[in-house]
Protein backbone atom coordinates (compact mmCIF):
# COMPACT_ATOMS: atom_id res chain seq x y z
CA UNK A 1 0.00 0.00 0.00
CA UNK A 2 1.22 3.48 -0.83
CA UNK A 3 0.03 6.95 0.30
CA UNK A 4 1.03 10.12 -1.53
CA UNK A 5 0.09 13.69 -0.78
CA UNK A 6 -0.67 16.53 -3.17
CA UNK A 7 -1.08 20.02 -1.68
CA UNK A 8 -4.11 21.72 -3.20
CA UNK A 9 -3.91 24.96 -1.24
CA UNK A 10 -2.10 26.64 1.62
CA UNK A 11 -4.12 24.63 4.14
CA UNK A 12 -5.55 21.78 2.05
CA UNK A 13 -4.24 18.64 0.40
CA UNK A 14 -5.46 15.46 -1.26
CA UNK A 15 -4.16 12.06 -0.19
CA UNK A 16 -3.97 9.27 -2.72
CA UNK A 17 -4.16 5.79 -1.17
CA UNK A 18 -3.09 2.94 -3.46
CA UNK A 19 -4.22 -0.52 -2.34
CA UNK A 20 -3.19 -3.72 -4.11
CA UNK A 21 -4.26 -7.33 -3.63
CA UNK A 22 -1.42 -8.28 -1.23
CA UNK A 23 -2.59 -5.49 1.12
CA UNK A 24 -5.95 -7.09 1.79
CA UNK A 25 -5.88 -10.67 0.49
CA UNK A 26 -4.83 -12.38 3.72
CA UNK A 27 -7.49 -10.61 5.81
CA UNK A 28 -10.23 -11.23 3.25
CA UNK A 29 -9.34 -14.94 3.07
CA UNK A 30 -9.42 -15.22 6.87
CA UNK A 31 -12.91 -13.71 6.99
CA UNK A 32 -14.05 -16.02 4.19
CA UNK A 33 -12.79 -19.03 6.15
CA UNK A 34 -14.67 -17.80 9.21
CA UNK A 35 -17.83 -17.50 7.11
CA UNK A 36 -17.24 -21.00 5.74
CA UNK A 37 -17.08 -22.49 9.24
CA UNK A 38 -20.23 -20.67 10.39
CA UNK A 39 -22.35 -20.77 7.22
CA UNK A 40 -25.61 -22.73 7.38
CA UNK A 41 -26.63 -23.36 3.76
CA UNK A 42 -29.22 -26.01 2.75
CA UNK A 43 -27.57 -29.03 1.10
CA UNK A 44 -24.28 -28.66 2.94
CA UNK A 45 -23.18 -29.82 6.35
CA UNK A 46 -22.05 -27.01 8.72
CA UNK A 47 -18.45 -26.06 7.94
CA UNK A 48 -18.43 -27.95 4.62
CA UNK A 49 -19.69 -25.23 2.28
CA UNK A 50 -17.15 -24.80 -0.56
CA UNK A 51 -15.06 -21.67 -0.09
CA UNK A 52 -15.73 -20.79 -3.74
CA UNK A 53 -19.44 -20.56 -3.01
CA UNK A 54 -18.78 -18.43 0.07
CA UNK A 55 -16.56 -16.16 -2.01
CA UNK A 56 -19.24 -15.83 -4.68
CA UNK A 57 -21.95 -15.05 -2.13
CA UNK A 58 -20.06 -12.75 0.24
CA UNK A 59 -16.68 -12.00 -1.27
CA UNK A 60 -17.31 -8.50 -2.62
CA UNK A 61 -19.03 -7.32 0.54
CA UNK A 62 -16.17 -8.69 2.66
CA UNK A 63 -13.65 -7.05 0.34
CA UNK A 64 -15.39 -3.69 0.64
CA UNK A 65 -15.51 -3.94 4.44
CA UNK A 66 -11.85 -4.90 4.75
CA UNK A 67 -10.74 -2.12 2.40
CA UNK A 68 -12.78 0.44 4.33
CA UNK A 69 -11.11 -0.72 7.54
CA UNK A 70 -7.70 -0.60 5.87
CA UNK A 71 -8.35 2.93 4.59
CA UNK A 72 -9.49 4.16 8.02
CA UNK A 73 -6.43 2.69 9.78
CA UNK A 74 -4.06 3.95 7.09
CA UNK A 75 -5.42 7.50 7.22
CA UNK A 76 -5.10 7.61 11.01
CA UNK A 77 -1.54 6.23 10.91
CA UNK A 78 -0.46 8.61 8.15
CA UNK A 79 -1.81 11.68 9.95
CA UNK A 80 -0.12 10.62 13.19
CA UNK A 81 3.21 9.65 11.59
CA UNK A 82 3.37 12.87 9.55
CA UNK A 83 2.38 14.92 12.62
CA UNK A 84 -0.41 16.63 10.69
CA UNK A 85 -2.86 18.76 12.67
CA UNK A 86 -6.09 18.35 10.73
CA UNK A 87 -9.32 20.29 11.06
CA UNK A 88 -12.51 18.29 10.83
CA UNK A 89 -11.96 14.85 9.29
CA UNK A 90 -10.60 13.57 5.95
CA UNK A 91 -13.35 13.73 3.32
CA UNK A 92 -13.63 11.29 0.40
CA UNK A 93 -13.07 13.00 -2.93
CA UNK A 94 -16.25 11.80 -4.59
CA UNK A 95 -15.23 12.87 -8.07
CA UNK A 96 -11.92 10.98 -8.07
CA UNK A 97 -13.36 7.98 -6.23
CA UNK A 98 -16.25 7.57 -8.68
CA UNK A 99 -14.44 4.94 -10.79
CA UNK A 100 -13.93 2.39 -7.96
CA UNK A 101 -15.61 -0.95 -8.75
CA UNK A 102 -15.23 -3.85 -6.31
CA UNK A 103 -16.71 -6.25 -8.85
CA UNK A 104 -14.06 -5.69 -11.49
CA UNK A 105 -10.91 -4.48 -9.71
CA UNK A 106 -8.32 -6.11 -7.50
CA UNK A 107 -6.22 -2.96 -7.02
CA UNK A 108 -7.67 0.40 -6.05
CA UNK A 109 -6.94 4.10 -5.73
CA UNK A 110 -8.81 6.21 -3.19
CA UNK A 111 -8.58 9.97 -2.73
CA UNK A 112 -9.25 11.93 0.46
CA UNK A 113 -9.23 15.69 0.98
CA UNK A 114 -7.70 17.16 4.14
CA UNK A 115 -7.89 20.54 5.84
CA UNK A 116 -4.96 21.64 8.04
CA UNK A 117 -4.74 23.85 11.09
CA UNK A 118 -2.70 27.00 10.44
CA UNK A 119 0.62 27.63 12.17
CA UNK A 120 0.25 30.10 15.02
CA UNK A 121 3.10 32.54 15.62
CA UNK A 122 1.92 34.12 18.84
CA UNK A 123 2.69 34.38 22.55
CA UNK A 124 0.89 36.10 25.40
CA UNK A 125 2.59 39.37 26.24
CA UNK A 126 1.93 42.93 27.40
CA UNK A 127 2.01 43.97 23.74
CA UNK A 128 -1.62 42.86 23.67
CA UNK A 129 -3.77 45.61 25.16
CA UNK A 130 -7.20 44.80 26.58
CA UNK A 131 -9.84 46.86 28.36
CA UNK A 132 -11.31 45.51 31.57
CA UNK A 133 -14.53 46.89 33.03
CA UNK A 134 -14.88 46.89 36.81
CA UNK A 135 -18.17 47.60 38.54
CA UNK A 136 -17.90 50.66 40.73
CA UNK A 137 -19.50 50.18 44.12
CA UNK A 138 -20.84 53.72 44.53
CA UNK A 139 -22.57 55.33 47.50
CA UNK A 140 -25.99 54.83 45.92
CA UNK A 141 -25.43 51.09 45.66
CA UNK A 142 -24.24 50.87 49.26
CA UNK A 143 -27.22 52.93 50.42
CA UNK A 144 -29.64 50.73 48.49
CA UNK A 145 -28.22 47.54 50.07
CA UNK A 146 -28.12 49.28 53.45
CA UNK A 147 -31.81 50.15 53.30
CA UNK A 148 -32.79 46.76 51.83
CA UNK A 149 -30.99 45.01 54.69
CA UNK A 150 -32.77 47.10 57.29
CA UNK A 151 -36.12 46.36 55.67
CA UNK A 152 -35.35 42.65 55.26
CA UNK A 153 -34.71 42.28 59.00
CA UNK A 154 -37.23 44.91 60.05
CA UNK A 155 -40.54 44.53 61.85
CA UNK A 156 -43.75 44.12 59.86
CA UNK A 157 -46.65 46.32 61.02
CA UNK A 158 -50.13 46.94 59.62
CA UNK A 159 -50.99 50.65 59.47
CA UNK A 160 -54.53 51.86 58.86
CA UNK A 161 -53.49 54.08 55.94
CA UNK A 162 -51.03 53.25 53.12
CA UNK A 163 -47.71 55.03 52.64
CA UNK A 164 -45.24 55.21 49.73
CA UNK A 165 -43.09 52.36 51.07
CA UNK A 166 -45.95 49.98 51.85
CA UNK A 167 -47.42 46.90 50.22
CA UNK A 168 -51.13 46.41 49.64
CA UNK A 169 -52.79 43.01 49.87
CA UNK A 170 -56.17 42.58 48.27
CA UNK A 171 -58.53 41.05 45.75
CA UNK A 172 -58.33 41.80 42.06
CA UNK A 173 -61.28 41.26 39.72
CA UNK A 174 -61.69 42.21 36.06
CA UNK A 175 -64.50 44.71 35.31
CA UNK A 176 -66.20 46.02 32.18
CA UNK A 177 -66.67 49.64 31.04
CA UNK A 178 -69.65 50.05 33.42
CA UNK A 179 -67.64 48.76 36.38
CA UNK A 180 -69.41 45.40 36.57
CA UNK A 181 -67.43 42.17 37.05
CA UNK A 182 -66.67 40.52 33.71
CA UNK A 183 -68.69 37.33 33.27
CA UNK A 184 -66.64 34.32 34.32
CA UNK A 185 -64.01 36.48 36.06
CA UNK A 186 -63.04 35.16 39.48
CA UNK A 187 -61.43 37.24 42.20
CA UNK A 188 -57.65 36.87 42.54
CA UNK A 189 -55.58 37.57 45.63
CA UNK A 190 -52.56 39.71 44.83
CA UNK A 191 -49.97 42.05 46.36
CA UNK A 192 -49.18 45.55 45.14
CA UNK A 193 -45.81 47.05 46.09
CA UNK A 194 -46.22 50.81 46.05
CA UNK A 195 -42.47 51.55 46.17
CA UNK A 196 -41.92 49.53 42.97
CA UNK A 197 -44.38 51.53 40.87
CA UNK A 198 -42.61 53.40 38.06
CA UNK A 199 -45.21 56.15 37.57
CA UNK A 200 -45.46 58.86 40.24
CA UNK A 201 -49.18 59.45 39.58
CA UNK A 202 -49.82 55.75 40.21
CA UNK A 203 -47.92 55.90 43.51
CA UNK A 204 -49.95 58.91 44.61
CA UNK A 205 -53.24 57.23 43.66
CA UNK A 206 -52.64 54.34 46.08
CA UNK A 207 -51.04 56.37 48.90
CA UNK A 208 -53.18 57.48 51.83
CA UNK A 209 -55.79 54.76 51.34
CA UNK A 210 -57.48 52.77 54.13
CA UNK A 211 -58.33 49.09 54.33
CA UNK A 212 -61.53 48.27 52.46
CA UNK A 213 -60.95 50.95 49.81
CA UNK A 214 -61.77 49.95 46.24
CA UNK A 215 -59.82 51.40 43.33
CA UNK A 216 -59.88 50.86 39.56
CA UNK A 217 -56.62 49.89 37.88
CA UNK A 218 -56.15 50.11 34.11
CA UNK A 219 -52.90 48.14 33.67
CA UNK A 220 -51.49 49.99 30.65
CA UNK A 221 -52.09 53.35 32.35
CA UNK A 222 -51.12 52.32 35.87
CA UNK A 223 -47.89 50.43 35.10
CA UNK A 224 -44.89 51.15 32.87
CA UNK A 225 -45.96 48.64 30.21
CA UNK A 226 -47.72 45.31 29.72
CA UNK A 227 -44.70 43.30 30.93
CA UNK A 228 -44.50 45.36 34.13
CA UNK A 229 -48.25 45.02 34.68
CA UNK A 230 -48.24 41.25 34.19
CA UNK A 231 -45.31 40.84 36.57
CA UNK A 232 -46.70 43.17 39.24
CA UNK A 233 -50.20 41.64 39.21
CA UNK A 234 -48.94 38.08 38.56
CA UNK A 235 -51.22 37.76 35.56
CA UNK A 236 -50.64 36.38 32.04
CA UNK A 237 -49.48 39.13 29.70
CA UNK A 238 -52.43 38.62 27.37
CA UNK A 239 -54.76 39.60 30.25
CA UNK A 240 -53.27 43.08 30.60
CA UNK A 241 -52.11 44.18 27.14
CA UNK A 242 -55.38 45.74 25.91
CA UNK A 243 -56.07 49.42 26.63
CA UNK A 244 -59.69 48.81 27.62
CA UNK A 245 -58.80 46.18 30.24
CA UNK A 246 -59.56 47.29 33.81
CA UNK A 247 -59.58 45.70 37.25
CA UNK A 248 -61.16 46.56 40.57
CA UNK A 249 -58.75 46.18 43.46
CA UNK A 250 -60.10 45.93 47.02
CA UNK A 251 -57.52 46.63 49.74
CA UNK A 252 -57.71 43.96 52.46
CA UNK A 253 -54.51 44.67 54.37
CA UNK A 254 -51.57 47.08 54.44
CA UNK A 255 -48.03 45.96 55.19
CA UNK A 256 -45.34 48.34 56.38
CA UNK A 257 -41.79 47.37 57.31
CA UNK A 258 -40.35 49.25 60.25
CA UNK A 259 -36.56 49.12 59.45
CA UNK A 260 -34.32 47.25 61.87
CA UNK A 261 -32.44 49.25 64.48
CA UNK A 262 -28.75 49.84 63.77
CA UNK A 263 -27.34 47.82 66.63
CA UNK A 264 -24.86 44.98 67.04
CA UNK A 265 -27.63 42.37 66.92
CA UNK A 266 -28.65 43.58 63.45
CA UNK A 267 -25.04 43.80 62.22
CA UNK A 268 -24.40 40.23 63.37
CA UNK A 269 -27.45 38.95 61.44
CA UNK A 270 -26.04 40.34 58.18
CA UNK A 271 -22.36 39.56 58.81
CA UNK A 272 -22.13 36.89 61.54
CA UNK A 273 -18.92 36.83 63.53
CA UNK A 274 -17.48 40.06 62.06
CA UNK A 275 -17.82 42.03 65.33
CA UNK A 276 -19.27 45.10 63.60
CA UNK A 277 -20.12 47.82 66.11
CA UNK A 278 -20.87 50.96 64.06
CA UNK A 279 -22.87 51.99 61.01
CA UNK A 280 -19.65 53.12 59.32
CA UNK A 281 -18.07 49.66 59.76
CA UNK A 282 -21.27 48.08 58.44
CA UNK A 283 -21.20 50.23 55.30
CA UNK A 284 -17.54 49.32 54.74
CA UNK A 285 -18.45 45.63 54.86
CA UNK A 286 -21.29 46.22 52.39
CA UNK A 287 -18.87 47.91 50.01
CA UNK A 288 -16.32 45.08 50.21
CA UNK A 289 -19.02 42.41 49.96
CA UNK A 290 -20.54 44.01 46.88
CA UNK A 291 -17.13 44.35 45.21
CA UNK A 292 -16.37 40.67 45.87
CA UNK A 293 -19.77 39.59 44.52
CA UNK A 294 -19.04 41.31 41.18
CA UNK A 295 -15.71 39.57 40.56
CA UNK A 296 -17.29 36.62 38.77
CA UNK A 297 -19.27 38.88 36.44
CA UNK A 298 -16.34 41.14 35.61
CA UNK A 299 -14.03 38.16 35.04
CA UNK A 300 -16.53 36.58 32.64
CA UNK A 301 -16.83 39.75 30.56
CA UNK A 302 -13.05 40.22 30.64
CA UNK A 303 -12.49 36.66 29.42
CA UNK A 304 -14.85 37.31 26.52
CA UNK A 305 -13.10 40.59 25.73
CA UNK A 306 -9.73 38.80 25.59
CA UNK A 307 -11.16 36.03 23.42
CA UNK A 308 -12.46 38.50 20.84
CA UNK A 309 -9.26 40.57 20.99
CA UNK A 310 -6.99 37.59 20.32
CA UNK A 311 -9.20 36.29 17.50
CA UNK A 312 -9.11 39.73 15.85
CA UNK A 313 -5.40 40.39 16.31
CA UNK A 314 -4.08 36.95 15.36
CA UNK A 315 -6.55 36.61 12.45
CA UNK A 316 -5.81 32.99 11.61
CA UNK A 317 -6.45 31.73 8.07
CA UNK A 318 -8.63 28.65 7.75
CA UNK A 319 -9.36 26.20 4.90
CA UNK A 320 -12.81 27.76 4.58
CA UNK A 321 -14.23 25.85 1.63
CA UNK A 322 -13.05 22.53 3.04
CA UNK A 323 -14.59 23.25 6.44
CA UNK A 324 -17.89 24.34 4.88
CA UNK A 325 -17.99 21.06 3.00
CA UNK A 326 -17.10 19.17 6.19
CA UNK A 327 -19.93 20.88 8.08
CA UNK A 328 -22.42 20.00 5.35
CA UNK A 329 -21.35 16.35 5.40
CA UNK A 330 -21.22 16.15 9.21
CA UNK A 331 -24.48 14.57 10.35
CA UNK A 332 -24.14 15.94 13.88
CA UNK A 333 -23.88 19.54 12.63
CA UNK A 334 -27.26 19.36 10.81
CA UNK A 335 -26.57 22.43 8.69
CA UNK A 336 -28.36 22.99 5.40
CA UNK A 337 -26.82 24.33 2.19
CA UNK A 338 -28.98 27.44 2.56
CA UNK A 339 -27.62 28.19 6.05
CA UNK A 340 -23.97 27.24 5.56
CA UNK A 341 -22.55 30.73 4.90
CA UNK A 342 -24.28 32.22 7.95
CA UNK A 343 -23.44 29.29 10.22
CA UNK A 344 -19.85 29.09 9.03
CA UNK A 345 -19.04 32.58 10.32
CA UNK A 346 -19.76 31.41 13.85
CA UNK A 347 -18.05 28.06 13.41
CA UNK A 348 -14.90 29.73 12.05
CA UNK A 349 -14.71 32.08 15.05
CA UNK A 350 -15.06 29.15 17.43
CA UNK A 351 -12.41 27.15 15.57
CA UNK A 352 -9.94 30.03 15.64
CA UNK A 353 -10.41 30.43 19.36
CA UNK A 354 -9.90 26.71 19.97
CA UNK A 355 -6.60 26.86 18.10
CA UNK A 356 -5.45 29.96 19.97
CA UNK A 357 -6.53 28.49 23.29
CA UNK A 358 -4.58 25.31 22.64
CA UNK A 359 -1.49 27.31 21.74
CA UNK A 360 -1.68 29.31 24.98
CA UNK A 361 -2.21 26.19 27.11
CA UNK A 362 0.60 24.25 25.45
CA UNK A 363 3.07 27.15 25.52
CA UNK A 364 2.45 27.67 29.21
CA UNK A 365 2.33 23.93 30.04
CA UNK A 366 -1.11 24.30 31.59
CA UNK A 367 -2.72 21.07 32.76
CA UNK A 368 -5.54 20.14 35.09
CA UNK A 369 -4.85 17.08 37.20
CA UNK A 370 -7.51 14.66 38.36
CA UNK A 371 -6.69 15.54 41.97
CA UNK A 372 -7.61 19.16 41.26
CA UNK A 373 -11.01 18.06 40.00
CA UNK A 374 -11.54 15.91 43.08
CA UNK A 375 -10.56 18.81 45.36
CA UNK A 376 -12.96 21.09 43.49
CA UNK A 377 -15.83 18.65 44.04
CA UNK A 378 -14.87 18.10 47.67
CA UNK A 379 -14.80 21.85 48.35
CA UNK A 380 -18.32 22.10 46.98
CA UNK A 381 -19.57 19.43 49.36
CA UNK A 382 -17.65 20.94 52.28
CA UNK A 383 -19.62 24.17 51.74
CA UNK A 384 -22.96 22.49 51.09
CA UNK A 385 -22.87 19.60 53.59
CA UNK A 386 -20.72 20.57 56.58
CA UNK A 387 -19.93 17.64 58.85
CA UNK A 388 -18.69 17.89 62.46
CA UNK A 389 -14.95 18.58 62.62
CA UNK A 390 -14.49 15.79 65.16
CA UNK A 391 -16.21 13.20 62.95
CA UNK A 392 -13.47 10.62 62.13
CA UNK A 393 -15.51 9.35 59.17
CA UNK A 394 -16.01 12.79 57.61
CA UNK A 395 -13.22 12.46 55.05
CA UNK A 396 -14.44 9.04 53.97
CA UNK A 397 -17.95 10.38 53.50
CA UNK A 398 -16.74 13.31 51.42
CA UNK A 399 -14.52 11.01 49.35
CA UNK A 400 -17.50 8.74 48.73
CA UNK A 401 -19.50 11.72 47.45
CA UNK A 402 -16.59 12.75 45.23
CA UNK A 403 -16.33 9.20 43.83
CA UNK A 404 -20.02 9.33 42.90
CA UNK A 405 -19.65 12.63 41.02
CA UNK A 406 -16.50 11.38 39.24
CA UNK A 407 -18.61 8.66 37.60
CA UNK A 408 -20.66 11.35 35.83
CA UNK A 409 -18.57 11.97 32.70
CA UNK A 410 -20.51 15.05 31.58
CA UNK A 411 -20.23 16.69 34.99
CA UNK A 412 -16.52 15.90 35.24
CA UNK A 413 -15.93 17.33 31.76
CA UNK A 414 -17.63 20.57 32.80
CA UNK A 415 -15.41 20.82 35.87
CA UNK A 416 -12.27 20.25 33.79
CA UNK A 417 -13.43 23.00 31.43
CA UNK A 418 -14.08 25.36 34.34
CA UNK A 419 -10.65 24.73 35.85
CA UNK A 420 -8.91 25.20 32.50
CA UNK A 421 -10.80 28.45 31.99
CA UNK A 422 -9.75 29.64 35.44
CA UNK A 423 -6.08 28.96 34.62
CA UNK A 424 -6.44 30.73 31.28
CA UNK A 425 -7.96 33.72 33.07
CA UNK A 426 -4.95 33.91 35.41
CA UNK A 427 -2.61 33.81 32.40
CA UNK A 428 -4.48 36.70 30.80
CA UNK A 429 -4.40 38.77 33.99
CA UNK A 430 -0.67 38.18 34.51
CA UNK A 431 0.57 38.60 30.93
CA UNK A 432 -1.59 41.10 29.05
CA UNK A 433 -1.56 44.88 29.22
CA UNK A 434 -4.86 45.64 30.95
CA UNK A 435 -6.52 49.04 31.18
CA UNK A 436 -9.16 49.12 33.90
CA UNK A 437 -12.32 51.20 33.56
CA UNK A 438 -14.72 51.75 36.44
CA UNK A 439 -18.35 51.70 35.35
CA UNK A 440 -21.67 51.74 37.13
CA UNK A 441 -23.57 48.50 37.47
CA UNK A 442 -26.09 49.68 34.88
CA UNK A 443 -23.29 50.52 32.42
CA UNK A 444 -21.73 47.11 33.04
CA UNK A 445 -25.04 45.36 32.38
CA UNK A 446 -25.31 47.20 29.05
CA UNK A 447 -21.76 46.16 28.10
CA UNK A 448 -22.36 42.55 29.09
CA UNK A 449 -25.72 42.51 27.29
CA UNK A 450 -24.10 43.82 24.12
CA UNK A 451 -21.46 41.08 24.33
CA UNK A 452 -24.16 38.48 24.95
CA UNK A 453 -26.22 39.71 21.99
CA UNK A 454 -23.11 39.45 19.79
CA UNK A 455 -22.66 35.84 20.81
CA UNK A 456 -26.39 35.17 20.55
CA UNK A 457 -26.58 36.67 17.06
CA UNK A 458 -23.75 34.34 16.13
CA UNK A 459 -25.68 31.45 17.69
CA UNK A 460 -22.40 30.38 19.23
CA UNK A 461 -21.26 29.71 22.73
CA UNK A 462 -17.75 28.37 22.85
CA UNK A 463 -17.12 25.52 25.18
CA UNK A 464 -13.61 24.51 26.16
CA UNK A 465 -13.21 20.77 25.78
CA UNK A 466 -10.00 19.32 27.16
CA UNK A 467 -8.45 15.93 27.41
CA UNK A 468 -8.47 14.79 31.04
CA UNK A 469 -4.91 14.73 32.31
CA UNK A 470 -4.22 12.26 35.13
CA UNK A 471 -1.23 12.03 37.40
CA UNK A 472 -0.33 8.52 36.27
CA UNK A 473 -0.04 9.49 32.60
CA UNK A 474 3.43 9.67 31.10
CA UNK A 475 2.82 12.91 29.23
CA UNK A 476 0.92 15.82 30.76
CA UNK A 477 0.25 17.25 27.34
CA UNK A 478 -2.98 19.13 26.83
CA UNK A 479 -4.70 18.33 23.53
CA UNK A 480 -7.81 20.05 22.25
CA UNK A 481 -10.36 17.76 20.66
CA UNK A 482 -10.99 18.82 17.12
Amino acid sequence: MNITRENTGELTATLKIEITQPDYEEKVNKVLRDYQHKANIPGFRPGKVPVGMIRKMYGKAILADEINTLISESLASYIKDENIEVLGNPLPNQEKNAGVNFELQDSFEFYFDLGFAPKIDFTLSDAIKVDRYLIKVDDEMVERYFEDSRRRFGKSIHPEVSGEEDMLSGELIEIDAEGRPVEGSAGKETMLNISKLEKEESKKSVTGLAKGTRIVIKPLEFFKDADDAAKSLTLPKEKVEHEATAFEFTIKDIFHIDPADLDEEFFDKIYPGKDIETEEQFRDFIRKDAAASFVGETDKLFFNQVTKKLIEEINLPLPDEFLKRWLLENREAKISVEDIDREYVHFAESTKWQLIENKVLMDNKVVVMEEEVRNYIKSYFLNQIPLPMDDPEADKRYDSLVDTVMKNEEQVRKIYNELYSAKLLDLFKNNLSITDHEVTYEEFVNLASAAYMHDHDHDHEHEHEHEHTHEHEDEHQHEHKK
